[in-house]
């Protein structure tokens, strides 16, 4: 992994890590991407909230980020906002990807307290996640203090209801995900019904459950610790693989 601070329009490689204002991340695949203009519309958003004077240096610092990540292999590079207001980015490695998962419940409510961006709580979800890898499980799903869920601690979770496609709703918090509403629209494409519905993890036992992250795609989900090992297979994944890689463009 090497890090680079943008600095009078070059970037200058760092050791620095200062706490995190906005983030966004980004598979690269052999100079390929999905869905890079909805990453690029999201950090200029959350630019907006967080840092609005940052906004005039976004296209210069945008585009050369483009040109810096390398063509080749799995990259999974992050743009950052520190709290200082320096604008980073890290070209790191992409993890393996998988297309299966195991999930494990935080047991208190939900400990973030900013879901206006992504970026903030980040440190935290990568604690939360360590603690599910602890447990046995790949990944820790979030729960409100009314038990049902919210997401994942890096990820959102989904689901089916016999034919139709279930996320939890917008009054419980969730981070704004690529991902999911890449898979919601093309749901909405294919005339596949979709709601959002609060369930707490024991209704989602003997469903087909999807994780979803820019970085894995969709996973199918096999077990869940202390809570079961029985969901469906994912009978759905194959259609929707598919339409998600019509997504993916090279890189400008």
């Amino acid at each position: 992994m090497t890090s680079y601070l943008y600095k009078d329009g070059v970037f200058v490689e760092t050791n620095e890590n200062l706490p995190i204002l906005v983030a966004d991340s980004l598979l690269v695949s052999e100079g390929k991407v999905r869905s890079l203009d909805k990453h690029i519309i999201r950090f200029i958003k959350q630019t907006s909230l967080k840092a609005p004077d940052l906004l005039p240096q976004l296209p210069e610092f945008l585009f050369k980020f483009l040109e810096l990540v390398p063509r080749t292999g799995n990259q999974f590079p992050r743009l950052e906002i520190q709290t200082d207001l320096s604008l980073k980015i890290q070209i790191r490695p992409a993890p393996e990807i998988t297309q299966t998962v195991t999930l494990w419940t935080y047991p208190e409510p939900d400990p973030r307290v900013d879901l206006t961006v992504k970026g903030p709580e980040l440190e935290l979800g990568a604690k939360l996640r360590q603690q599910a890898q602890e447990q046995g499980a790949d990944e820790a799903i979030l729960l409100n203090r009314e038990g049902f869920i919210s997401e994942g601690s890096l990820s959102s979770l989904v689901w089916w209801e016999e034919e139709t496609l279930v996320a939890p709703g917008n009054e419980i918090p969730w981070l704004e995900s690529i991902t999911r509403t890449d898979v919601f629209e093309i749901a909405e494409q294919l005339g596949i019904k979709t709601k959002f519905a609060n369930r707490t993890p024991e209704d989602l036992i003997n469903r087909e459950v999807w994780l979803l992250s820019s970085l894995q795609g969709i996973r199918t989900v096999t077990s869940w610790v202390g809570l079961s090992d029985q969901f469906k297979p994912g009978e759905h994944k194959e259609l929707f693989d598919k339409e998600l890689e019509k997504l993916v463009s090279p890189l400008p």
